[in-house]
């Protein structure tokens, strides 16, 4: 999973049903082979992610799931999980790691996060790992800080730079209509390629997520420092999604 940018939409518990579903999949596939310089994906409820994973298969479209399971590579008794074994099994190439929905709905703790990270890459499977900043650190002018503590999880763990995916999302701006300014992330973006790089890590792709859509996607699109985007609300809709991916082509 290695392109100048990355378009992906996060689905999440969205649409309601499985026709749906497919109408944005089938719609995705329009686009296999028309993007170059952008690599396009997009991460359906678990529930749909075995259609939409076979429709888009045989395209160059990317499909990913919105979580993995961190106990067992495989099978076991872990209701409502689902294995790096299925998922692979299933033609998912990566998992989306750390969004902070996650973090805050369900409590996800940095060891949790990092066994995840673990199931993930020991699949070969990419990991688009998700940090950002609550609204209350943001004004407190902590951003770059807690950034840094949440990317230290990664030196923890043996990360090759080829699967990894860095989703910087202001936590108050998902699905708020709030953007920080392009200057903010354009600066917060450089200060993590540095974290990364001191890790042993140059090179990832860092995308903006946080409220992105057909209007604001040209900004942000601009600069080299923004890798892409992780798209919520916006990638529901075939117009507004195209228009991003064709912001950042």
């Amino acid at each position: 999973m290695k392109n100048s940018k990355y378009v992906i939409g996060n689905w999440k518990t969205n649409p309601a049903t499985k026709a749906q579903a497919m109408e944005l999949a089938q719609f995705l596939s329009t686009l296999n082979g028309q993007t170059k310089t952008v690599q396009v994906g997009c991460a359906p409820s678990l529930v749909h992610l075995d259609a939409v994973s076979g429709l888009l298969s045989k395209t160059d479209i990317l499909v990913g799931c919105q979580d993995i399971c961190a106990f067992t590579a495989d099978v076991g008794a872990y209701t409502g999980d689902v294995s790096a074994a299925q998922l692979v099994d299933t033609g998912v190439q990566f998992v989306l790691v750390g969004h902070s929905e996650r973090r805050s709905y369900y409590g996800e703790s940095t060891i949790l996060l990092t066994a995840k990270i673990q199931q993930a890459l020991h699949a070969d499977l990419t990991v688009v790992f998700c940090i950002g900043e609550t609204k209350e650190q943001y004004t407190a002018a902590q951003t770059l800080t807690v950034l840094e503590e949440q990317l230290a999880i990664l030196s923890s763990i043996e990360v090759p730079a080829s699967k990894l995916i860095i989703a910087y999302e202001p936590v108050w701006a998902i699905g708020t209509g709030l953007t920080p300014t392009v200057d903010e992330v354009v600066h917060t973006h450089r200060h993590i390629q540095s974290v990364l790089t001191n890790m042993g890590l140059s090179g990832v792709s860092v995308l903006y997520g946080g409220s992105v859509n057909a209007s604001n996607a040209g900004q942000f699109a601009q600069f080299d420092e923004i890798g892409g985007a992780l798209v919520g609300g916006a990638s529901l809709k075939a117009d507004s999604f195209a228009q991003i991916i064709e912001a950042f082509a």
